[in-house]
């Protein structure tokens, strides 16, 4: 696994060590859904799995974004 981030919208993609969340239990649960769903994503699409955002999944804009890709 790797993680990457962005500094700011304007900044270039940097790897990382460590990701730290601070959430509520409701946002954890979203998480926890959208995790779920990409789980499903990739078994259904395998090698052909793309990416997905969780402010697409949550239908939410304005939200710190998370992006899972699949690593084939």
């Amino acid at each position: 696994m790797n993680i990457y981030g962005y500094k700011n919208e304007e900044g270039e993609l940097l790897s990382l060590n460590e990701v730290s969340l601070k959430v509520t239990l409701d946002e954890l649960k979203g998480i926890s859904k959208f995790i779920e769903h990409v789980i499903l994503q990739m078994e259904t699409y395998g090698d052909d799995f793309g990416h997905e955002h969780l402010s697409d999944f949550l239908k939410l804009r304005g939200i710190p974004e998370i992006v899972i890709a699949g690593d084939s």
